[in-house]
């Protein structure tokens, strides 16, 4: 395959970086994460002036943790997609162990009841976040090895591992408590398997066993109320209701173009979490309705891509590549538009991320990481199908005649040191 570059003018033309970057999800990244950023300091400068003290304390947090997810990213995508393939299931033991030790009080950080996090140096990581790639990896494998068994068995045996692997994992979401990464991570392997082959009966039997488990816990505690309320927030307006009724307010207020950057009013001490869980009614109060449309398009930009990436990744044979893709074009997917319809009044509060858009660490670090897996399996499958460019033949053509000098100047030297031996032991 590598002779195809030879003798098409078109890739040849190409510098290298155009040829294993996808310039649409690079394009559609960019701009997330430049309008992420904006939006969130807009929405946390009067909570973080009022809490610590300074404006800027989300602002400067939020950029160290894009750097270091940025140096992530590119770490990542200097990786071959092999590497993760051959190291299996081995990832996954690791953040289940993670998800047991931060809900032991003393390890994990305490935040509302809450034990999501590990604190250090004055930071927070959320495992969570991270589980949600990890399964993603893990189920990647899963269903490259047993995709057969799992498309033309007639038994649910092939089903059973993965669907313990995602309920330990749930189980330990839930014991956090962090039921709206539950749900996604859920829904993100159910989607998968889908892909993988697993009949549509099978898909809608396990669809209806979550609800059946789902409901119960939804309806226990805090969430039981926050569904009562759900399905009448104005009548809870000061109570359960207080974070979707003034969403709500905010959304309305934006109407067709918004009330501009930095004017919207219920960030200050109105809405709750406002630079987090609901930045996007921010978004939508300052840019209105047509901030609304270009976010909705850029997150679809973004899950068209993975999934356009995962379907050439197929067609290069590069199968566990492309489940890679699918997952995180299901991941994004699913959270965007969880955040949004609790943004919306569409769904109750679960406390999820807008992903690069919200205000976290942990988000962004593990969204970036994602956006390199995709651009790694787009440069595998470029590769793969049309070969390496001339500069990177070359590049190779230099590395194996350098190791071959190597080899030359050492080989005179064995040589000298077995007849200088050899010689000894005659005059002996």
């Amino acid at each position: 395959m590598q002779s195809l570059s030879k003798y098409n003018p078109l890739i040849d033309f190409q510098p290298d970086w155009e040829r294993y970057v996808d310039r649409e999800l690079l394009i559609a990244l960019f701009i997330l994460v430049g309008l992420g950023f904006v939006v969130m300091v807009s929405a946390s400068v009067a909570v973080a002036e009022k809490t610590y003290d300074n404006a800027y304390y989300f602002l400067n947090r939020q950029f160290v943790f894009l750097v270091l997810g940025t140096v992530a990213a590119i770490a990542i995508y200097q990786i071959r997609t092999l590497f993760w393939q051959n190291l299996g299931a081995k990832l996954l033991p690791v953040i289940v162990f993670l998800l047991i030790l931060v809900l032991i009080p003393g390890i994990g950080k305490e935040v509302n009841g809450s034990y999501r996090w590990f604190s250090f140096a004055g930071f927070s990581l959320q495992v969570s976040e991270f589980a949600k790639l990890s399964m993603i990896v893990y189920m990647s494998g899963y269903l490259l090895r047993h995709g057969k068994n799992l498309a033309q068995s007639p038994s649910w045996k092939p089903l059973i591992v993965p669907l313990m692997v995602l309920a330990l994992v749930d189980s330990l979401l839930m014991l956090e408590p962090d039921f709206g990464s539950t749900v996604v991570v859920t829904a993100t392997a159910v989607a998968m398997l889908f892909l993988g082959g697993v009949k549509l009966s099978r898909i809608a039997v396990l669809i209806g066993v979550v609800i059946a488990i789902a409901i119960p816990l939804v309806l226990m505690g805090y969430r039981g109320a926050r569904i009562a309320a759900y399905f009448d927030p104005w009548a809870n307006a000061s109570g359960k209701a207080y974070q979707t009724v003034h969403a709500l307010m905010a959304v309305g207020d934006g109407g067709w173009f918004g009330a501009g950057l930095g004017g919207g009013v219920q960030k200050l001490f109105y809405l709750p979490e406002a630079h987090n869980d609901f930045v996007f009614a921010v978004l939508a109060e300052e840019f209105g309705f047509i901030g609304i449309v270009v976010t909705l398009l850029l997150f679809a930009w973004i899950v068209q891509r993975a999934f356009v990436i995962g379907f050439n990744a197929d067609k290069a044979k590069l199968h566990f590549a492309a489940y890679i893709a699918y997952g995180i074009g299901f991941w994004i997917g699913f959270q965007s538009l969880f955040h949004i319809g609790v943004n919306l009044a569409l769904l109750p509060p679960k406390g999820l991320t807008l992903p690069l858009i919200s205000y976290g660490g942990s988000s962004i670090l593990a969204t970036l990481m994602a956006m390199a897996f995709l651009m790694r399996v787009h440069r595998d499958t470029q590769i793969a199908l049309f070969g390496l460019s001339p500069r990177e033949l070359a590049k190779q053509k230099q590395r194996k005649t350098s190791v071959k000098k190597k080899s030359v100047k050492r080989a005179p030297v064995k040589k000298i040191v077995k007849k200088r031996r050899s010689a000894v032991t005659r005059k002996k």
